[in-house]
C-alpha cells in the first residue's frame, strides 16, 4: 500500500539548499513565516525547532559557499524565486520527478551525462514547461530540437535576461552540469552532518501520515481532497511516499510512467505533522487575501489567461482545443493553464484519456465579492 522512503534524497535536496543560499540570508525563516501566514497557520513547538534545524543547515551552508557567492547566483539566483525554491539549477540539472528518488549525488550525475542529446532536450523542455508551476504536465511525446527549446523559454513568463540566462545554461550544459555537481556534492555533505536527526523527524511524519491514512493509500487520499472532480484510471493503491526534508513545506504527486499500471509517487514535506496537517493547507486554498487576489487580477489582466477562463465557462476543453481556439502553442496553454489552476481559478476533469479544464465559478465569485466588500463596501 503505502511505502515510505525516509532517506534523504540528495540530488533535490542539495539543490534546494543551494537556490536558498542564493537569496538573503535567513531565508528558511522568513520563507517558512510567510507559509504560516499565508495559511493561517500557528506553527507548534516541534515546528518550530525544525525551522530552527533549518535555519541552522542553511547557515552553515552559507558558510560552506562563502567564497562561491558568484557561481551560486550564477546557478540559482533569481530575482522572485517562486514557492517550490526552485531555480534555472533544477532545469539544467533536470531535477524533475525522476531526481526525486536519487540520493546519490555522484550516481545521478554519472546518469545525466550518459544521457544522449535527444533524451537530455527532451527532459529539458518537460523541465522548462513546468517550471514555476505547482502542476506537472504530460510528457512530451517525440523528438525535441534546440529550436523547441528556445521557442518554449520565449513563452515563459521571463524577463528578457531570465531567457536569454537559460537559453546560455541549455546551449553550454555538459559544461555547466560538470561544474553544478562539484556544487551539489558539496551542500550534499552539509545535509549529510545533519542526516540523524532528519531521519528521526521522518520517522514521525511518516507515523502521523500512516495514522491519517488509515489504511488508504497516499495516492488516493490526494486524488480525493485535491482533485474532486478527476477519476483517474491509473494505479493508485500502490504508493512510494518519500520525505522532503529541506523543502520541507512542499508536496508532489505525480506517476512513475506513462501506462495506467504505473507506480503514484508522492513526495511529502517534513513540516506536515498533527499540528500543521494537509488538511489545514486544503482548509485555505479557496481562502482570499489581499496578496492573493492581487495575484489573482494580474493573471486576468493576462488576455490569454482571461480567454481560457471565459472558454471554459460553459464546457470543459482540453489543451489542443484550447490552443485551436485561441490561436496559441499547446505550450502556451499549458502555462497559462498551470498558473491559473496554481490560483484555483481553473479545476480538471477527465474524460477517457484526456484532461480537460474547467473554470471555477466559486473561485471566481469569491474574487467578485472580495472586490466588492473592499472597494465597493457591500
Amino acid at each position: 500500500m503505502n511505502q515510505f522512503h525516509l532517506e534523504v534524497q540528495y540530488v533535490p535536496e542539495s539543490i534546494t539548499l543551494l537556490n536558498m543560499v542564493a537569496q538573503p540570508a535567513g531565508f528558511e525563516t522568513e520563507y517558512m513565516n510567510k507559509i504560516a501566514a499565508r495559511y493561517g497557520i500557528t506553527p507548534d513547538d516541534e515546528a518550530k525547532e525544525y525551522v530552527e534545524l533549518l535555519q541552522e543547515i542553511e547557515d552553515a551552508a552559507r558558510a560552506e559557499f562563502s567564497r562561491d557567492a558568484e557561481d551560486i547566483r550564477f546557478f540559482c539566483g533569481m530575482q522572485n524565486i517562486n514557492d517550490k525554491v526552485e531555480s534555472f539549477a533544477n532545469i539544467l540539472m533536470l531535477a524533475g520527478s525522476s531526481a526525486l528518488r536519487e540520493n546519490s549525488v555522484s550516481k545521478y550525475c554519472d546518469e545525466l551525462k550518459n544521457l544522449s542529446e535527444a533524451e537530455y532536450n527532451k527532459r529539458f523542455y518537460d523541465e522548462v514547461k513546468v517550471f514555476g508551476s505547482r502542476t506537472a504536465d504530460e510528457e512530451t511525446e517525440g523528438e525535441i530540437s534546440a529550436l523547441d527549446i528556445f521557442e518554449l523559454i520565449q513563452q515563459k513568463d521571463l524577463t528578457d535576461a531570465e531567457k536569454l540566462h537559460l537559453q546560455k545554461l541549455y546551449i553550454h550544459h555538459v559544461e555547466y552540469c560538470d561544474k553544478f555537481t562539484a556544487l551539489m556534492e558539496r551542500s550534499a555533505k552539509v545535509i549529510k552532518k545533519y542526516e540523524k536527526k532528519l531521519l528521526a523527524k521522518g520517522k514521525r511524519v511518516a507515523e502521523h501520515f500512516e495514522g491519517l491514512l488509515n489504511g488508504t493509500s497516499m495516492a488516493e487520499y490526494i486524488m480525493k481532497e485535491f482533485y474532486i472532480d478527476l477519476k483517474s484510471d491509473r494505479k493508485l493503491d500502490d504508493c512510494d511516499i518519500y520525505i522532503s526534508y529541506i523543502k520541507s513545506a512542499s508536496m508532489g504527486f505525480f506517476f512513475d510512467g506513462l501506462s495506467t499500471s504505473s507506480k503514484s509517487i508522492v513526495s511529502i514535506g517534513a513540516i506536515f505533522n498533527a499540528s500543521i496537517s494537509v488538511g489545514d493547507l486544503l482548509k485555505n486554498l479557496n481562502s482570499l487575501n489581499e496578496d492573493k487576489v492581487l495575484l489573482m487580477l494580474k493573471l486576468l489582466a493576462d488576455k490569454s489567461k482571461f480567454a481560457i477562463l471565459s472558454a471554459t465557462v460553459n464546457e470543459p476543453a482540453y489543451g489542443a482545443q484550447l490552443a485551436s481556439m485561441l490561436g496559441l502553442t499547446t505550450a502556451t496553454i499549458s502555462h497559462h493553464t498551470s498558473a491559473l489552476m496554481d490560483q484555483n481559478l481553473l479545476t480538471l476533469d477527465k474524460v477517457d484519456t484526456k484532461v480537460y479544464y474547467r473554470a471555477n465559478p466559486d473561485m471566481i465569485r469569491a474574487l467578485v465579492d472580495y472586490i466588492k466588500k473592499e472597494l465597493l463596501h457591500e
